[in-house]
């Protein structure tokens, strides 16, 4: 009897470990660079120096949390949350807010990674190796559009969705 409730518990101990293993791989493993090389949101893009957004987008503050930069004053995370009055803000190929996830796919393909995450709930994330750049949508499921755009480079800013 000891012999059959060990054995019961282990293979459920060993299918808890595979469950939570696999959520757990299902957000870091590796997937297929995609190209986000000179991406941006309007005219911003990676790497740009904090002066040019006040060229650009003169209304944009630092306060409405757009725009991350560090000591060297270059962006290093754009993060589209909210349409802005007057302002047609979206991806270089075109995917901002209220896209449809079939647009997100047919301009970026579907090599992305699929992420529950605590602040924005459902997204899809690209990665690019060659530039250090990620690109994440958050993505309504019940209408399947955009919610938000994230793109920020992984090697200098650690985004917490």
């Amino acid at each position: 009897m000891l012999k059959k409730t060990l054995l019961t518990v282990g293979i459920l101990f060993t299918g808890l470990c595979a469950f939570l293993g696999i959520t757990w791989l299902k957000d870091t493993w590796p997937i297929e660079s995609t190209s986000l090389k000179n991406e941006g949101v309007g005219k911003l893009i990676i790497g740009m120096d904090e002066s040019q957004i006040s060229r650009y987008y003169p209304e944009i503050s630092d306060a409405g949390n757009f725009i991350v930069h560090t000591n060297t004053k270059e962006i290093i995370c754009i993060e589209l949350r909210d349409k802005i009055a007057g302002q047609n803000l979206t991806t270089k190929k075109g995917i901002g807010i209220g896209s449809s996830l079939a647009d997100v796919k047919r301009e970026y393909g579907t090599n992305y990674r699929q992420k529950n995450t605590e602040r924005y709930g459902d997204l899809i994330e690209f990665q690019d190796d060659k530039t250090n750049q990620k690109l994440a949508f958050g993505i309504n499921l019940s209408n399947e559009r955009v919610t938000v755009v994230v793109l920020f480079d992984y090697k200098k800013y650690n985004y917490q969705y």
